[in-house]
């Protein structure tokens, strides 16, 4: 039986290898870029104790069957020119071998379930143009509504917005299908 749970400091050392060893196949081969895992570990575990101060509700949550990760996602309000009523997915990742069993679309409506009664009426997702998700979230019901140029204007990344209510019921429509 798949758990999902809030992620505690202890999971986020695999959690950041999780997100490196996604990371050179979400770029896509378009660009080398490295990331540090003891950066990464510290931004997060920051990032992860910090929303109080930052007016936000930060959410990092995990699937996980016989204390096994399978994957996580992580989310929080979005930047205000994002949308006033959005949240922003700051991260989803699943470890290949678990891949299509449905742990995203568990994650993501675990989120939805957390952020609706919050009043969002949007998700917000930036992904980079080139990876294999985007089509992943153009299946989903995203609509690119801007591009935006990071990692010193080398890498184009598409930015998504889903109607939450669609998105809902898109994920459980999906999840009622056996």
């Amino acid at each position: 039986m798949i758990e999902i749970r809030n992620l505690t400091e202890k999971d986020m050392p695999e959690v950041v290898r999780l997100k490196i060893s996604s990371w050179q196949e979400e770029l896509a081969g378009k660009l080398e870029h490295q990331l540090i895992f003891e950066e990464e570990l510290s931004f997060w575990v920051h990032w992860m104790h910090h929303a109080k101060e930052n007016n936000d509700v930060r959410t990092l949550i995990g699937a996980f069957e016989h204390n096994e990760m399978l994957g996580v996602a992580f989310a929080s309000f979005a930047e205000e020119e994002d949308g006033k009523d959005a949240f922003e997915l700051n991260g989803l990742w699943v470890y290949p071998n678990h891949r299509g069993k449905k742990l995203s679309i568990l994650l993501l409506k675990h989120l939805i379930d957390i952020y609706l009664p919050l009043k969002k009426t949007s998700l917000v997702v930036y992904n980079h143009h080139y990876a294999p998700s985007n089509q992943y979230y153009l299946y989903l019901g995203g609509k690119i509504f801007k591009k935006d140029l990071q990692i010193d204007g080398k890498l184009e990344v598409d930015v998504f917005i889903f109607d939450l209510e669609q998105l809902n019921q898109k994920c459980v429509e999906i999840l009622s299908k056996g």
